[in-house]
């Protein structure tokens, strides 16, 4: 297009410049996320609370009744339950996120032909519509945790610290991805198949304990397997591989930070294409 440069400018500087301006315009899409989302469902937000519920007792009957998953050290009631909610907690809202994130560019590009506005928003709105998810999981984990015996203790104080983490890693690693995906379409496909592949490479399903011991170091080049067994630590007081908080952090710079940096240096590219 002739007047490509203009509007990579206009994409890369579009208006809202301050802290304030960029939360009413980020308040805005949350509100249409949340109703586009449920629109037309019988059961409206209570999906939120469906959908958590209904994945963690499809994976407690096939893994905890049906295989019979126990979990070494972990003696309390149900045991097996909360080993698989704390990684359910991390996992759904990640999943939720990147899902709906990777193209996000992609099916507002019509719009942002139209209305140039910061690009960044629409990655951070599909990360926001996960909070509620995220909130419900770490909740309920909270609240069986207690219930089943393990009781409130100190160690509870690094939890906001993993939720804070976990929403750092999953918004830059949305910003790469949907980037990458209105560039490169093949990349929205190579995301389904890569999240399902990710989900049983990370202890979820079963505990860590039931995994080689040669094995475990492998586990810490998997941000989502740090960030799981963090929260499992934290609330269950189960055993990490040392040197996992240390591996958490460095993967929360790298896909922060990179994700942030590849978004930034690809925006003059998406408003060409534009």
């Amino acid at each position: 297009m002739t007047n490509s440069p203009t509007r990579s400018a206009s994409v890369s500087s579009a208006a809202p410049r301050t802290a304030r301006q960029l939360w009413v315009l980020w308040r805005y899409w949350m509100v249409r996320e949340f109703k586009t989302r449920y629109a037309g469902s019988v059961l409206g937000f209570a999906w939120a609370f469906v959908q958590p519920l209904a994945s963690l007792a499809i994976f407690y009957v096939l893994f905890g009744l049906v295989l019979a998953v126990r979990v070494p050290g972990l003696d309390v009631d149900n045991g097996y339950l909360l080993h698989l909610l704390a990684g359910l907690a991390v996992w759904l809202p990640f999943t939720d996120a990147v899902g709906r994130g990777v193209g996000s560019l992609a099916a507002y590009e019509d719009f942002l032909r139209k209305q140039p506005m910061p690009a960044e928003i629409l990655p951070a709105v599909s990360v926001g519509g996960s909070l509620l998810v995220l909130a419900i999981g770490y909740g309920l984990l909270l609240v069986l945790s207690v219930s089943n015996g393990l009781g409130l203790h100190a160690s509870l104080a690094w939890l906001p610290l993993l939720v804070m983490a976990q929403i750092a890693l999953t918004y830059g690693l949305t910003l790469l991805l949907s980037m990458a995906h209105f560039l490169w379409r093949d990349v929205g496909s190579m995301v389904a198949f890569g999240l399902q592949l990710w989900f049983y490479l990370t202890p979820i399903v079963y505990p860590l304990s039931q995994v080689p011991e040669k094995f475990h170091g492998w586990f810490l080049f998997n941000p989502l397997a740090c960030l799981v067994l963090m929260v499992q630590a934290t609330v269950l007081h189960m055993p990490v591989p040392p040197g996992t908080p240390m591996a958490l952090a460095v993967w929360v710079v790298l896909l922060a930070g990179g994700g942030w940096w590849f978004f930034r240096s690809m925006k003059p590219a998406l408003g060409e294409a534009l």
